[in-house]
């Protein structure tokens, strides 16, 4: 179970930073470019960079609430209203049953960090080049392969953490980080 809370405006404007430096990316692409960003931030800041619960899926990690969005923007419907009107900000077109997202607008970078972009644009440099089996397989992390022996579908942020190699003091900050969020959420 995620002890921190998704922070939807930063999850948007991530999703849109990362749209804005690629061009049409499918689902996939997106997913994955954020995950990789999503560890990095925690093995270096023992923090979440968006929040968003990543679920432990075939093909990878894919984060929950951006995925609704995704959906949301694709099928111009959604069970969930703030998802319905975040995905105004993407455009969603299959290709051969591929769904390809687009940004519609420019990201907030006031919404994001000097830390979240940082490790944004790491991500992107590492990961935009890579093919659909290559990023799929390097997503099949520690953290993925843990969840899914579990048959957990939602993935541990220190999971995630540990896979990218965080430090023990890290490891251990990340702990107390989560520890506080729960209590702030009692």
């Amino acid at each position: 179970m995620q002890v921190f809370n998704v922070d939807k405006e930063k999850t948007l404007n991530a999703a849109l930073l990362i749209l804005n430096n690629l061009g049409q990316a499918d689902y996939h692409k997106v997913f994955k470019i954020l995950y990789f960003a999503e560890q990095q931030h925690l093995k270096n800041y023992g923090q979440p960079l968006t929040g968003d619960a990543y679920l432990a899926m075939p093909y990878g990690p894919v984060p929950s609430f951006l995925y609704d969005i995704f959906k949301a923007s694709e099928n111009q419907s959604s069970p969930f209203a703030e998802a319905l009107e975040l995905s105004k900000a993407f455009i969603v077109t299959r290709k051969e049953k591929v769904p390809y997202v687009t940004a519609a607008r420019e990201a907030n970078t006031d919404e994001l960090s000097e830390t979240n972009i940082e490790a944004l644009l790491k991500s992107i440099e590492e990961n935009h080049h890579l093919s659909f089996r290559d990023i799929t397989e390097k997503s099949h992390d520690s953290a993925w392969r843990k969840a899914e022996k579990a048959a957990e579908t939602e993935m541990s942020y220190f999971d995630i953490a540990e896979s990218a190699k965080a430090t023990p003091e890290m490891l251990n900050y990340l702990l107390l980080n989560a520890e506080n969020n729960s209590l702030k959420a009692l």
